[in-house]
């Protein structure tokens, strides 16, 4: 689940994952799907992706951050 605590370590050493001291590393599966929400929230922002697949990734959003608060950061949130 991706939660504010997550983004908080994600800006801090600003997404790169082998900068985080080794104690404190979240799931690495987890900082792979901000990334991959990151490249696909700016392809969706830029006009690259269509309709449907605009509405996947917000379903996906819903699905794996733990409150609408936390998926409204990761929108916010620069590529």
């Amino acid at each position: 689940m991706i939660t504010h605590d997550l983004l908080d370590a994600y800006e801090s050493v600003k997404g790169e994952f082998d900068k985080l001291p080794w104690g404190k590393r979240p799931s690495e599966a987890l900082w792979e799907a901000v990334d991959g929400f990151l490249l696909e929230l700016h392809l969706i922002q830029h006009g690259y992706a269509n309709e449907g697949y605009a509405r996947h990734v917000e379903r996906e959003l819903k699905r794996q951050c733990a409150d609408a608060s936390v998926a409204e950061r990761l929108r916010a949130l620069r590529f």
